[in-house]
């Protein structure tokens, strides 16, 4: 897939608890999966804990679904800060392409 990554801090932004269940922090190697692959955003989906590797122009690394993004088009992810770090780099520029 093909889309934009853009970073959250879960505690500020939708609480400790992602979609999926499990406890998530900002430095968590979790993502928030785009509305429209999510599915319903009421249950849980058949993509929570699903491992994917996500790569940006800095790099790739290997995540876990554990949250939703109601805001995310197709394909793209919100990803916690330390994942961000890892394939955008800079936290400045909010958001950076990338495939999973």
């Amino acid at each position: 897939y093909h889309g934009t990554a853009t970073w959250f801090v879960p505690k500020d932004e939708g609480g400790p608890y992602g979609a999926c269940g499990p406890k998530e922090d900002s430095n968590s190697l979790i993502v928030a999966l785009n509305h429209d692959q999510y599915g319903n955003m009421s249950a849980k989906s058949k993509w929570c804990g699903k491992k994917i590797r996500v790569e940006g122009e800095e790099g790739s690394i290997d995540v876990t679904i554990n949250d939703a993004c109601p805001g995310c088009s197709h394909g793209s992810l919100d990803l916690t800060p330390r994942v961000f770090k890892a394939i955008i780099g800079d936290m400045n520029k909010g958001v950076g392409p990338i495939t999973w």
